[in-house]
């Protein structure tokens, strides 16, 4: 049972633990709308330091698992709610990384595709890193808000960006059966739409997470993924 110091003591641990999270999920967004911007504009400079920003978002996935443990470790909460927050921090912090791994690929791409996308592949790539940062933003809202509903539109929500990467699926395949000189670029620009895509298939584990903190039960809700690695 905590004292009324010790759980306030606590608490300000959480919050700066809440804090850490929110500010990786927003150094992430950056970089999956900076990735795409260079794309776009044949940025290479950006390219690369999205490229070379991703170590430093590894090492602040990190040190957010290390605040974690600390807490458990130190103040060992004995609310169940609260193990399972922490348990979900350290998840969604892993989350995190991965996502910026799909920005630093897709940064890869740009720095290396040697011939532009076509503006409706553009078009596409653009609403899908949109939509996708849109989910994460609501995403980590509900999170902090503990909003299980919230979470579950926001999971629901990535029905559209599967169906924008279907689209642009699609429009890639007619340029390669058109010309298969374009089959190279097609396929790379494939791949980073195949990131944007997989990006929500994060953001939904992160609302399963939501649910399980509040529930306490792991959901097995269709589309809600549970692999680690594409």
């Amino acid at each position: 049972m905590y004292y009324p110091t010790q759980r306030s003591h606590f608490d300000t641990q959480m919050n700066e633990l809440e804090n850490s999270l929110l500010e990786l999920a927003s150094r992430v967004e950056k970089a999956v709308s900076c990735a795409i911007y260079a794309l776009k504009t044949r940025n290479h400079e950006q390219a690369r330091q999205v490229i070379a920003n991703d170590r430093p978002l590894n090492a602040r996935r990190y040190e957010i698992e290390s605040q974690a443990l600390y807490l458990l470790a130190l103040q060992q909460p004995v609310v169940s709610r609260d193990l399972r927050y922490i348990a979900a921090v350290m998840h969604i912090a892993g989350e995190l990384e991965r996502m910026g791994d799909y920005a630093k690929g897709i940064a890869r791409i740009s720095d290396n595709l040697v011939i532009p996308p076509t503006t409706a592949v553009m078009l596409q790539l653009e609403r899908m890193a949109k939509h996708a940062n849109t989910m994460l933003h609501s995403a980590m809202d509900a999170f902090i808000d503990q909003n299980v509903e919230a979470a579950d539109r926001v999971a629901a929500a990535d029905d559209e960006l599967d169906v924008l990467y279907t689209a642009i699926h699609q429009q890639l395949l007619t340029l390669m059966t058109t010309d298969i000189s374009l089959i190279p670029v097609a396929t790379t620009l494939l791949w980073a739409a195949h990131n944007l895509e997989r990006m929500g298939d994060r953001v939904t584990n992160i609302c399963e997470r939501i649910r399980f903190v509040q529930t306490g039960i792991m959901s097995d809700q269709p589309g809600l993924h549970q692999d680690v690695y594409s």
